[in-house]
């Protein structure tokens, strides 16, 4: 029994199942990215003070964009890691209809 994807109903076969998954995948990169950058804005959150007090001090904008754009990058990776996981996402926009399973080696 294969454990990865969990499903394989929706993956990306026409283009309107792959503009939904895409747009899922960007809609949830953009509201962590978001959600970061209102975290960064605040300097009563613990998020502020965390990156304050790691780089000495208080944060630029030029510090708060590398932040955000970090940040967005890393939840990128794994957002689009959790889509492969969950419904097999990521092999082009249009996969083919056979399916030949997950590839990756745990």
């Amino acid at each position: 029994m294969k454990l990865f994807p969990l499903t394989t109903r929706f993956r990306a076969t026409t283009f309107a199942k792959a503009f939904v998954l895409n747009a899922i995948a960007s809609a949830a990169i953009a509201a962590l990215a978001i959600e970061m950058r209102i975290q960064l804005d605040d300097e009563r959150q613990p998020v502020y003070s965390y990156f304050s007090s790691l780089l000495g001090g208080g944060l630029s904008e030029m510090q708060k964009i590398g932040i955000v754009f970090s940040t967005a990058f890393i939840c990128a990776i794994v957002v689009y890691h959790l889509m492969y996981l969950t419904v097999g996402f990521g092999g082009g926009m249009v996969t083919g209809r056979a399916y030949r399973g997950p590839r990756y080696s745990l």
